[in-house]
């Protein structure tokens, strides 16, 4: 296969290495947890009794709903399970007109490229979670469905749970979609989510692919207290919202609590030695975010992104250009084992 330029790879999402040919590199350019998934899950899949592939997953969406409910140590009945959370960004901007729809960018791919609408950064002004929760309120004052990352993707910045809150109920008539597929790498986890804000007007995405290493599997659920918009967007889901596999693998990953510590643990701490690597290298890093990858804000993330990549290591390169973009690399925090090829991809010419 033919190798990407660099320039291509400003389109490809994270992790999309087919361009790259046979050579072996070290991918941080997708924001999974690298320990993952655990071992359980493997073991769960070798027992797998062949003839349970037979029928249609009639069972699927209860298997991964209940197993999830469970670590959220939410209420089931408020989730709706689907194909990722790329697939509800798509169906709830299908949902709400678009004219009325904004999305604050920086943001995720799927939710620029389905939401036209972007409340950007302004030139020249450093983007910080304060900097992104006065624009959610400009946003929510001139559009009736507003969507953000939160921790954000690329950035990493994070706009605590009570302060969107405090947006919220200042602009009820507003609908609120937090994207919320990094929140478990935050200290205190899903306890920070805005599922536990209660309110009407806020809509939550939430996956465990991204922390469990599972992101090959599709599982995601949207939880809101409207049960309106919980019937609205389950009428437009296709049968079988998810694969009896899919919910196998979440549901057992799901269990495991002490891997969950653990990992995300060691990432905590891989990623804040990261850090300090990057800063000594590259002026424009986002720091002290409370996830496992880090944005690196730079005019020359192309050639950047070329060097490490000769290097052996791919990173997430963005163009300026783009729109809903900023121009920069987006880093993802490597195992222990992984780090000292990113120490010296880094430090290399």
């Amino acid at each position: 296969m033919t190798r990407t330029t660099t320039a291509e790879a400003t389109e490809w999402q994270g992790g999309d290495l087919r361009a790259l040919g046979e050579q072996a590199y070290l991918d941080l350019g997708t924001c999974i947890n690298r320990y993952g998934p655990p071992t359980s899950v493997g073991s769960a899949l070798r027992a797998v009794d062949i003839r349970s592939l037979r029928a249609h997953p009639y069972d699927a969406e209860e298997l991964f709903v209940s197993a999830y409910a469970e670590y959220l140590g939410a209420d089931g009945g408020e989730l709706v399970a689907g194909r990722g959370i790329t697939e509800f960004i798509r169906l709830l901007s299908a949902h709400f007109p678009a004219r009325s729809t904004a999305v604050v960018t920086p943001d995720y791919t799927d939710s620029i490229r389905w939401i036209t609408n972007h409340v950007g950064p302004t030139a020249g002004v450093p983007e910080t979670a304060e900097t992104r929760a006065a624009r959610v309120a400009y946003a929510m004052r001139h559009y009736d469905c507003v969507l953000l990352s939160n921790p954000n993707n690329p950035l990493g910045l994070y706009v605590p749970s009570e302060e969107l809150a405090a947006i919220c109920r200042a602009n009820s008539g507003s609908t609120l979609i937090v994207d919320e597929a990094y929140i478990d790498f935050a200290d205190g986890g899903s306890r920070r989510s805005m599922i536990w804000s209660g309110l009407g007007n806020v809509v939550v995405l939430l996956s465990p692919n991204k922390l469990f290493g599972i992101a090959g599997t599709r599982t995601g659920v949207m939880w809101t207290p409207d049960a309106a918009l919980r019937a609205a967007i389950r009428a437009r889901q296709l049968n079988w919202s998810i694969s009896y596999l899919d919910a196998l693998v979440a549901a057992e990953a799901l269990r495991n609590l002490g891997w969950v510590a653990h990992s995300r643990s060691r990432l905590s701490a891989t990623a804040n030695r990261m850090e300090a690597l990057l800063c000594a290298r590259y002026p424009g890093v986002v720091t002290g975010v409370p996830v496992h990858y880090r944005f690196v804000y730079t005019e020359d993330a192309e050639r950047e992104h070329e060097r490490l990549l000769r290097h052996g290591v791919v990173v997430r390169v963005f163009s300026g250009s783009q729109a809903g973009r900023v121009s920069g690399l987006r880093i993802t925090a490597p195992t222990e084992a992984e780090y000292p090829v990113l120490a010296a991809a880094l430090r290399g010419d």
